[in-house]
Order: structure tokens, then C-alpha cells, then sequence
């Protein structure tokens, strides 16, 4: 079964749990939210039911996705697809708020939201954490997850206030992307180290080292772009927009942001990748 599908499951729920997280605390910060907070908020749900959706077809049967919470309890995955499915519940209301322009009780409804949306990266990043998988039974896993989620919910959200302001609140977003930007590359150190370190097991020892070349020697080009893409393009970037904060814009700066967007989101999905090679080949 292909992967893709998993890749953009994982992906659009990171980056919809990045906006939540950002469109909750701009709420808060903001005196009168609006401009780009509006968007970001509208942009959750969608996100988050593209994700559930695009989850149902690594399956061999997606209509019967639903038995896979029969063994809630003790199976992970069950676990994963609960607080999934909350969060996509969260985000439609959350979404909804926001559509209606309603202020009351929008602000808590965000913070259940940010915290589903938590839950429902690090179900999924447990997902992946076992024992007969030596290459991913590691932390670096659920920190590379969390650290995607902040880098793209911080990237977007950075690119809008920008565009749209308020500007007292781009602080924020690019304080976001910037901890995810070090989370990603933190994990990365992590997953060499891990790959590097062998296993007292022969079997699980020579599956670390087939990944390790896989990383170094095989995709090393796109390990690069993958570090290039998510770890020094939002550092660079954000240092671009801080300095710029206070122009209503930098030349060219509505396709310079959208670059900037496609640049990092295209960093996650090949980093996503690699992490499936790692195992698939």
C-alpha cells in the first residue's frame, strides 16, 4: 500500500494543529482579531477533514475504517483515530466560530482545539515508535512530528500576518516557526544518532544500518533539502520579515511569502518521506 496517503494525513493534521495553536493565541493577543487571524481560523477544519479523509485510503478497505475503533484500549491506532476524529470535531466547531464571527466562548473552544490537536500528533507519532521498527523506536520521531506542526502552522501564520497584520502579532508566528525549525533539525541529529548507534540485536543492527546509508549515501541530496527546506529557509525568512515588520511590505512580497509557504510545506512532505523509506526500503 502506498504511503502517500499517509503523508498527507500526517501532514494536514500537523499543519491544521499548527494553526489551531496559532490561531488561539493570536485570539488572545490580538485586540481586534481579523485580517490574517480570520483566515487561519477558517483554514482548520478543512485541513483537518482532508487529513481524516486522505487517512481512510491507505486502507484496503476504507469503508471499513470505522472498525478500527474496536479495540480502543489496547491498540494504538484505535487510540489515534479517537483523538483524530475529536479534533476534527474540535476544528469544525472552532472553524465554525470563526465563519460566524462569534467571540463568545470562542477563545476556550480554541483551546480544546489546541489541545485535541496535541493529542492527535502525539497518538500519531506513537503510532510509529516500536520495537520491530528499530529505525523509528526513537524520540526523535513524535519531536519531528511537533516540530513540522509548528514549523508549517508558524510559516503560514507568519505569511499572513505579515500580508494582513495585525503586525504586533508576527512575534508570535515567527516564534513559532522558529521552534519548530529547531525541533526539525533536532530531530534529525536525534534519527542520525539513532541510525548510527546500532542495537545489540544483529537483525535490528543491520536494519540501522541499511537506513543510515539510505539517509547518507542514497538520499542524502534530499536529506539536505529536507534540513535546507524546514531548518535554514524559516530562519532566514523570519529574520527577513522581523526586519521588515514595520514596512507595509518588501518588494515582491506577496509571491515572496508564497514561495516561502510552498518551500517549507515541500521540506515537510519530502522529510515525510525519507521517514517512510526508512523502513519501506
Amino acid at each position: 500500500m502506498s504511503e502517500w496517503p499517509l503523508i498527507v494525513f500526517t501532514l494536514a493534521i500537523q499543519l491544521a494543529a499548527g494553526l489551531a495553536l496559532a490561531t488561539t493565541l493570536f485570539d488572545r493577543a490580538a485586540v481586534s482579531p481579523g485580517g490574517a487571524v480570520r483566515p487561519l481560523g477558517l483554514a482548520i477544519f478543512p485541513l483537518a477533514a482532508i487529513g481524516l479523509l486522505a487517512s481512510m485510503f491507505h486502507l484496503g478497505r476504507p469503508l471499513s475504517a470505522w472498525k478500527s475503533l474496536l479495540n480502543l484500549g489496547q491498540s494504538r491506532l484505535s487510540l489515534e483515530v479517537l483523538l483524530t476524529m475529536l479534533f476534527v470535531a474540535a476544528a469544525f466547531s472552532y472553524s465554525y466560530s470563526w465563519w460566524m464571527n462569534g467571540t463568545e466562548h470562542r477563545f476556550m473552544i480554541g483551546i480544546v482545539t489546541s489541545l485535541l490537536a496535541a493529542a492527535a500528533v502525539a497518538s500519531s507519532a506513537s503510532i510509529y515508535v516500536l520495537p520491530t521498527q528499530p529505525a523509528w523506536n526513537s524520540g526523535w520521531v513524535p519531536v519531528s512530528f511537533f516540530g513540522t506542526a509548528l514549523v508549517l502552522g508558524g510559516s503560514a501564520a507568519s505569511a499572513l500576518v505579515h500580508l494582513k497584520g495585525p503586525r504586533n502579532l508576527l512575534g508570535y508566528a515567527l516564534a513559532g516557526a522558529l521552534a519548530g525549525s529547531l525541533l526539525v533539525v533536532v530531530a534529525a541529529i536525534w534519527m542520525i544518532w539513532t541510525l548510527s548507534h546500532g542495537s545489540p540485536d544483529a537483525f535490528a543492527a543491520a536494519r540501522l544500518q541499511e537506513a543510515l546509508a539510505l539517509v547518507i549515501s542514497r538520499y542524502s541530496v534530499w536529506f539536505g533539502m529536507y534540513l535546507f527546506l524546514t531548518g535554514i529557509v524559516p530562519i532566514a525568512f523570519a529574520a527577513l520579515l522581523w526586519i521588515t515588520r514595520n514596512h507595509a511590505a518588501f518588494p515582491g512580497s506577496s509571491w515572496a511569502l508564497l514561495l516561502f509557504c510552498l518551500a517549507v510545506s515541500s521540506g515537510a512532505v519530502i522529510g515525510r518521506k525519507l521517514m517512510y523509506l526508512l523502513v519501506i526500503s
